[in-house]
């Protein structure tokens, strides 16, 4: 038989209560979490949103010494203009950059034949003519290897 005396009831039991100081840093845990679940849903939305471009209101420039090694040229479309990828090479990919030019870098690809949505902006850059895209890939690309849909 266990006697009373074998139980000690002033022993310090867990409580499930928090109190000061740990109360103080699971608020900031928890105000940390749900923070970071904010900005992970803003990215998220980002980079999932389908962004439309408004057309351009400016007229081209009239100067024909635009082709200077570099200058842009801002282009009138009403309407989104659907062009295809033209690179004459089977099974060939057409680089789609993150600025005009080649030396910017590559933010994915487009494949022979593919059809683009055409922006507004268009860019010389040393001679070649660069097109901005909206679809299906939002960049730049070298508009030698555009023509026109069927």
């Amino acid at each position: 038989m266990t006697s009373h005396d074998d139980l000690d009831e002033t022993q310090d039991s867990p409580s499930p209560v928090l109190r000061g100081r740990d109360l103080f840093f699971a608020l900031v845990v928890i105000l940390t979490l749900v923070a970071m679940a904010g900005v992970a849903i803003f990215f998220a939305v980002q980079l999932t949103t389908l962004k439309i471009e408004p057309a351009a209101t400016t007229f081209p420039s009239a100067s024909p010494s635009a082709s200077a090694s570099t200058s842009a040229t801002p282009t009138i479309m009403a309407t989104p203009v659907a062009m295809m990828v033209c690179t004459d090479i089977p099974d060939g990919r057409l680089h789609v950059r993150f600025a005009a030019g080649d030396g910017s870098e590559v933010r994915g690809y487009l494949t022979e034949s593919e059809t683009v949505l055409l922006a507004s902006e268009t860019e010389t850059l040393q001679d070649e003519v660069w097109k901005r895209i909206s679809f299906p890939v939002a960049g730049w690309v070298n508009a030698r290897y555009l023509c026109k849909s069927e």
